[in-house]
């Protein structure tokens, strides 16, 4: 488009934001000029002020390099400093040691990211957003699927070969394995999964509760998105009762293993779906605010040596309870009293349930208390929530041989951790299938996962009784 205004304007314009950076950022108060070439040409101690002369190399080190910038002549050097609204985080908060929390871009460029995001938005975000008939906010959700479809197909660029290219396209030297299908435990709307599947990549998703809005997406979709409740393998081993009397009352009360995870149909009964939680080799598990499959996903990950993106959102234990996780702060000892005491009594009386890890020979038995009876020191130290749940996540995927890659995710949501495992430690994936399943086993009795109480909370997810995200 032609440019209506000449362009001494546009350097007026210029030189008003340089001068009032506060104008379009709300971080900023001000911006103090050290030294401006156009009223001070020469640079000596006569021409700036004393705090500029303490600088007086940075000019230098501007300069433009011959030819940088054909046709361009430089006209115009300004040293400023910027000065933030909140001075005690930005310049005291320094001084005294602060350092970022918060890392993004990890694993894959933010370039990659932004520009696949970019593209999807593009693409899927109005017919996503005209189509939405969940009661829940569509910009939050569509977006939110948005950013992490474009992170995941960022991931699988560098973990799979393309999809949708025959075997002759691909490069010989290319010694990444081909894309194994995903799952989505806990798909919840189905946007994610139905982004996927438009973009190529074969997979299913699955929930406890059907949503609105899979009927909105094309019949390819929609047979892709299953009412299911998955009953963990090694829960109803753990209980062999509970599990004879289950095959007893339904013979279908688990689903026979997909030979594919990408070729699963819906049944035409309206019977209870049950899935067992064991997915071929090598499938891609999404977690995303799955909640009550959180903590069972490195777990049933590990059954099917399967790589996973994680995002936790609400802390429960391994019997779907809500409850704080345990951490580094107690040893990740398991809290026999979080499930009930803290949904009854955490708002009330500001208390923990506190688990202190055992002296050398000393029965461990986790005890009430309250943040007051703790030292300031270890107030300090203990975690939020929800940090609380990424760090006890994260130690139940080391536990069985996953490294733990950690991205903090450009989402609109404060739920935005994700964690990434991607390999197994050596050693570890060289485990038989039923020496793994053993491993799993004992972890959960260990933390005392109880299969009735699992199935009862999955019957309430079914008839609407939980969180919906």
């Amino acid at each position: 488009h032609p440019c209506a205004f000449p362009p001494e304007i546009f350097e007026d314009v210029t030189l008003n934001l340089i001068h009032n950076p506060n104008i379009n950022s709300s971080v900023l108060f001000r911006a103090d000029i050290l030294y401006d070439s156009a009223k001070h040409p020469r640079w000596d101690r006569q021409s700036i002020t004393s705090e500029a002369y303490q600088i007086r190399d940075t000019p230098r080190n501007y300069i433009v390099a011959h030819d940088g910038f054909p046709a361009f002549t430089l006209k115009q050097t300004i040293v400023r400093r910027m000065i933030p609204r909140n001075p005690i985080l930005d310049k005291s908060g320094a001084l005294e040691g602060y350092t970022k929390r918060v890392h993004h871009d990890q694993l894959i460029s933010q370039q990659r990211v932004q520009d696949t995001y970019t593209r999807l938005k593009a693409a899927h975000a109005k017919r996503l957003s005209d189509q939405w008939v969940e009661q829940t906010d569509s910009s939050k959700h569509v977006f939110e699927d948005l950013s992490i479809a474009a992170f995941l197909m960022e991931l699988w660029k560098d973990m799979y070969q393309p999809t949708g290219l025959s075997r002759n396209t691909i490069a010989k030297e290319d010694l990444r394995p081909a894309f194994p299908g995903f799952v989505d435990i806990g798909c919840g709307n189905g946007v994610l999964v139905d982004i996927l599947l438009r973009e190529g990549y074969q997979g299913w998703g699955f929930d406890a509760r059907s949503r609105k809005s899979w009927a909105t997406f094309e019949s390819s979709t929609q047979r892709q998105l299953k009412q299911m409740i998955l009953v963990p393998q090694p829960l109803l081993d753990n209980n062999p009762d509970m599990s004879q009397k289950s095959r007893e009352d339904s013979p279908k009360l688990l689903s026979k293993l997909l030979p594919r995870a990408c070729t699963t149909t819906r049944t035409p009964d309206t019977e209870i779906e049950w899935h067992n939680g064991v997915f071929p080799l090598g499938t891609f598990i999404i977690s995303n605010h799955a909640d009550e499959l959180t903590p069972w996903t490195p777990l049933l990950a590990y059954l099917s040596l399967s790589p996973f993106l994680m995002i936790p959102c609400c802390s429960h234990n391994l019997s779907g309870l809500r409850f704080r996780a345990p951490s580094k702060f107690n040893s990740y000892s398991a809290d026999t009293l979080a499930p009930t005491f803290f949904a009854d009594s955490i708002t009330k009386a500001k208390s923990v349930a506190i688990s202190v890890a055992p002296e050398a020979g000393e029965d461990h038995q986790p005890r009430q208390g309250n943040l007051k009876d703790l030292s300031q020191a270890n107030r300090s130290k203990q975690p939020s929530a929800y940090a609380a749940l990424c760090d006890w996540a994260s130690h139940l995927a080391r536990a069985v041989g996953y490294e733990v890659e950690k991205e903090m995710l450009r989402l609109p949501s404060t739920r935005n951790t994700g964690l990434i495992c991607r390999k197994l430690n050596p050693g570890a994936e060289e485990l038989s299938a039923t020496e793994r399943m053993d491993i799993v086993r004992t972890i959960a009795a260990t933390e005392g996962a109880d299969a009735g109480v699992w199935v009862n909370r999955a019957k309430g997810l079914m008839a609407g009784k939980g969180e919906k995200h």
